[in-house]
C-alpha cells in the first residue's frame, strides 16, 4: 500500500505538466518493417565525428537521423573517464522519460562507480533535456506522444544515436561496454541490445516493455491514451503501429548470461505483467524483482546500485576478461 501511494503521488506530479493540445497525426508508416533495416542509420559503418571535450567532460556528435528541429539532432552527453592502464569498463547511463537532468542517474551509480574507476558515458535521449524543440512544453514530450510515427522516429533516432556512442567508444577505449537504462532508459537500453553486438553487458532497471502496453494500461499514459481514443485509434490500431518498438518481439545480440532485469513488484509506472513477458521472451536471463513501485529507484539507491555494480564485477568483467 505504501508503494502504491507513493507512485500515485509521484504519477500526480508527472501530470502537472501535460500535452496543452492533441499531439496525434496520421501515421503513414508502414506496420510490418524490417527490425535490423530500420535501426541501421544511412550509413552502418557508423563513422561519424565525435567531438570529446575532455575539460568539459563532454562528448557532442550529430545524428545520422535528421528532424525538423536542429538542436534535437545535436547529441551532447556528459563523460567522465579515468586515467586508468589497462581495461576498464565503460558504463553508458541512460535516463528515464521526462527528465531534465542526469541529476537521478548520479544520485544512484556516479560516486560508487567512478570510486571503482569505472568510465562513465551519460547519454541524452532524443527530445530530452538540451535536445527538447522549443514549442514542446517539457523534456520528453515529443519522443512518447499520440503522434504514432514521430513516437517511432524518435525511438530509432534514440537507438541510431546511442549506437553511434557505441562504435565511437568501441574505436577509442580497450574494456567492455555495458548499458545501464533506469525506467524509460531501461527499455532503449533492451530495444539497443536487440540490435547492436558491440556492447558486453545489459541492466535494465524498472524497465519498460511494449510502449502500447504502457501507455493503455498505467496511469503515465492516461492522457496520450485519451488524445488516441478522441481520434479514433484503439488498442488494436496502437500495437499494429508501435510493434517495432517491442523489446521482447526479437532476442538481444548478447549473451543472455550478460543480461540483468530489476522490476518492481507494485510498479505503478510499468505493470509487472508486461515486465515478465519481456523476462520470458528472452529466455529468463538474470532478475532482481523488488517489493516496491517505481518509486524504488529513489527508495532502493543503495540496492540498485549494489545489484549492478555486483553484476558488472562478477558477470560482464569475468566474461569479458576470458574472452580478451
Amino acid at each position: 500500500m505504501f508503494s502504491k501511494f507513493i507512485d500515485h503521488y509521484a504519477l500526480s506530479a508527472l501530470h502537472k505538466k501535460k500535452s496543452s493540445t492533441t499531439q496525434f497525426a496520421i501515421p503513414v508508416l508502414p506496420t510490418e518493417i524490417n527490425r535490423q533495416d530500420f535501426y541501421q542509420p544511412d550509413n552502418p559503418s557508423f563513422q561519424t565525428e565525435v567531438t570529446a571535450d575532455y575539460q568539459s567532460n563532454t562528448y557532442s556528435f550529430t545524428s545520422f537521423i535528421a528532424t525538423e528541429y536542429p538542436n534535437n539532432d545535436f547529441i551532447k552527453g556528459e563523460m567522465f573517464l579515468q586515467n586508468n592502464k589497462g581495461v576498464t569498463p565503460n558504463i553508458i547511463l541512460i535516463h528515464g522519460w521526462r527528465m531534465n537532468s542526469y541529476s537521478k542517474l548520479k544520485s544512484i551509480y556516479h560516486d560508487k562507480m567512478s570510486s571503482l574507476g569505472w568510465n562513465l558515458y551519460y547519454f541524452p535521449l532524443a527530445y530530452h533535456m538540451e535536445r527538447t524543440p522549443p514549442p514542446s512544453l517539457y523534456s520528453g514530450e515529443f519522443m512518447i506522444s499520440a503522434n504514432l510515427d514521430r513516437t517511432v522516429h524518435a525511438t530509432k533516432q534514440s537507438i541510431v544515436d546511442l549506437r553511434t556512442l557505441i562504435h565511437w567508444i568501441k574505436q577509442t577505449q580497450e574494456g567492455p561496454i555495458v548499458l545501464v537504462g533506469v525506467s524509460l532508459g531501461g527499455w532503449i537500453a533492451n530495444l539497443t541490445a536487440t540490435q547492436e553486438a558491440e556492447i558486453d553487458g545489459v541492466i535494465s532497471v524498472f524497465y519498460a516493455n511494449r510502449l502500447s502496453h504502457s501507455i493503455w494500461n498505467t496511469i503515465p499514459g492516461k492522457y496520450i491514451k485519451a488524445d488516441f481514443l478522441n481520434n479514433g485509434i484503439g488498442f488494436k490500431e496502437l500495437i499494429e503501429h508501435w510493434g517495432i518498438t517491442d523489446p521482447s518481439g526479437s532476442l538481444p545480440k548478447i549473451k543472455k548470461e550478460n543480461i540483468l532485469l530489476i522490476s518492481g513488484k507494485h510498479d505503478q509506472y510499468i505493470s509487472l505483467e508486461d515486465a515478465d513477458h519481456l523476462w520470458q521472451s528472452w529466455g529468463k536471463p538474470a532478475r532482481h524483482v523488488y517489493n516496491c513501485g517505481h518509486s524504488g529507484i529513489v527508495l532502493n539507491k543503495k540496492r540498485i546500485a549494489k545489484d549492478t555494480i555486483t553484476f558488472i564485477q562478477e558477470q560482464v568483467l569475468k566474461t569479458f576478461n576470458k574472452e580478451d
